[in-house]
């Protein structure tokens, strides 16, 4: 009778641990999955998943809309046919998370080109996805910083964005809103003309 009671205990501790271990797994890798969400999205050109995994307040207040996903992305990553997002990294740091890599041609699995670059990375279409864990609704993505990259890759300045009414973006690390102009000084800071 004791051993049956010894294993009734044993089981309920080993069953707790292994529910406590999954679910802490599940919340350590949950920005990872939203992220490759988000990137699948644009590889579909799903503009509505885009839209549905975007920070809130960039959506709410800061003019990213469907409207404004798909102007940008069509007139930047999508016109260059089918591509694929190859994350080459994903730093957690507590509440926020950055994944990096490149954008690829979806047949030849080369990079896509791109006009303006960081220095570290030259004529490359880089792939930075910034995702915050502090919103109502989960981890979600800045959207608006996406865009803003891909303008600012595509055609050195943020001129595409302004015109379809981004008014700025939600820094992950910091969660304050960065206004576009200062934004635009940032980036070209880190970038130069590929030749």
């Amino acid at each position: 009778m004791k051993s049956k009671v010894i294993w009734r205990i044993a089981f309920a501790f080993f069953a707790t641990a292994g529910i406590a271990w999954l679910y802490l797994h599940w919340k350590r890798t949950e920005p990872v999955r939203v992220i490759k969400a988000f990137v699948h999205a644009v590889e579909r050109q799903d503009v509505d998943t885009i839209f549905r995994l975007t920070i809130p307040q960039e959506r709410e207040k800061l003019g990213v809309t469907k409207k404004a996903i798909r102007s940008v992305l069509t007139a930047t990553l999508w016109c260059r046919g089918p591509v694929v997002g190859n994350i080459r990294s994903v730093e957690i740091h507590g509440y926020y998370a950055i994944a990096s890599g490149e954008w690829l041609r979806a047949g030849t699995k080369k990079p896509l080109p791109a006009n303006y670059s960081p220095a570290f990375n030259p004529g490359v279409m880089v792939l930075v996805v910034s995702a915050l864990g502090l919103t109502l609704e989960g981890w979600r993505v800045s959207t608006a910083r996406f865009l803003v990259g891909r303008d600012f890759q595509t055609f050195g300045n943020l001129n595409l964005c302004r015109k379809i009414g981004i008014k700025g973006l939600v820094d992950v690390q910091t969660g304050r809103v960065i206004a576009l102009s200062e934004m635009e000084h940032r980036l070209a800071s880190l970038s130069r003309p590929t030749r």
